[in-house]
């Protein structure tokens, strides 16, 4: 899909950007799209979200943001430039205003330094600052993200918790004054309560400091509370995008309409037969499906849907939806059976 017609001048975009593994198997070496011709823009102070099932392609799209992968086509550009054709001077100021928060903080925290450490980095390599002035500026960080510096800048990793070693991810991710940040599922392994905090802690960062935010999670739950913009990505490709509310209140195609039955309701009136599931996988990317990659489970399908790849469909309110019968669907013309919605055992919700 193209970017957001709306998002004048973004701060990064992702222009049909493909991404191709060579893999190899029992019948030799194959090709896996693992994104295939996607478009994405980010506006500053703009939180969009992609969400999608377990090998849709999420984070590997995230990842190209941050030059951690090429693509294998297209191109991503950051404020209007190339960044495979920056200069060493647009490259370095490329590599501080872009950076990303871990899903695994266990991981991405090194256990042998100090939270000082960790968080001082970015400012000794990327800024330059002499130690003392980086430890006092790591002081105001966690301070910042609601850890006391004088409780916490001695303390190894290993002495916090889940929650906090987040709010630490975070810091250091803002240390060297991004106007981006990727937020790679940062928040899915904490409790609800530490999630709400952390959530709250980058939307005030965003406010204050106008950080745009690209925040790859499976939780809807989230996504209604951060986004501005959603982007719903199925099998490498993206299948509907819009506003937040847009997307999660009236959305047209009807894996996204899967994706919200599957979110977990705190509704005990809400049966299990009225929330019965999609069957099978989300297909192979080696050999993904013709026409509509969603065809083989989803329960709209007609012969159309297995021939043809499906035209963006878009609509007034911004929604676009690569859905034959995305009006349709909207309208409610074509409803979801009840037997059919939500997402199977064999995939992520939402």
């Amino acid at each position: 899909m193209a970017p957001d017609p709306a998002a004048a001048a973004p701060l990064i975009s992702a222009v049909q950007v493909s991404r191709t593994f060579t893999v190899r198997g029992a019948s030799g070496r194959r090709k896996l799209q693992a994104v295939d011709g996607v478009s994405l823009a980010v506006g500053r102070a703009e939180t969009v979200a992609v969400v999608g099932e377990s090998g849709s392609g999420k984070s590997t799209l995230g990842r190209m943001f941050l030059d951690l992968l090429a693509p294998t086509a297209g191109r991503i550009e950051f404020e209007g430039v190339d960044i495979s054709r920056m200069t060493r001077a647009q490259w370095r100021r490329y590599r501080r205003e872009v950076q990303v928060v871990f899903q695994d903080t266990g991981s991405s925290l090194n256990p042998r330094r100090s939270i000082g450490s960790s968080v001082s980095l970015p400012l000794l390599h990327n800024l330059g600052m002499r130690p003392a002035a980086a430890r006092r500026r790591a002081g105001e960080l966690l301070d910042m993200v609601g850890l006391r510096s004088e409780t916490f800048l001695d303390r190894s990793p290993l002495q916090l918790s889940g929650g906090q070693r987040q709010r630490v991810a975070i810091a250091r991710a803002m240390a060297s004054n991004p106007s981006f940040v990727v937020a790679d599922e940062a928040v899915s392994a904490l409790d609800v309560s530490v999630r709400s905090q952390v959530l709250r802690v980058m939307r005030d960062l965003q406010r204050d400091q106008g950080v745009s935010f690209l925040f790859i999670t499976h939780d809807l739950g989230v996504v209604r509370a951060v986004a501005d913009r959603v982007v719903v990505m199925y099998l490498g490709q993206v299948v509907e995008s819009g506003s937040a509310d847009a997307v999660l209140d009236s959305p047209a195609h009807p894996y996204t309409k899967a994706l919200l039955a599957a979110a977990p309701r705190p509704d005990p009136t809400v049966r299990a037969q009225q929330r019965s599931r999609l069957t099978g996988e989300i297909p192979s990317p080696i050999a993904p499906p013709p026409g509509c990659r969603f065809h083989t489970r989803c329960p709209l399908a007609q012969p159309i849907c297995r021939e043809q790849v499906p035209p963006v469909v878009r609509f007034d309110d911004g929604l676009a939806s690569a859905c034959h019968f995305a009006g349709d669907v909207r309208s409610g013309v074509l409803a979801m059976p009840a037997a059919a919605t939500g997402i199977g055992t064999t995939g992520e919700a939402g």
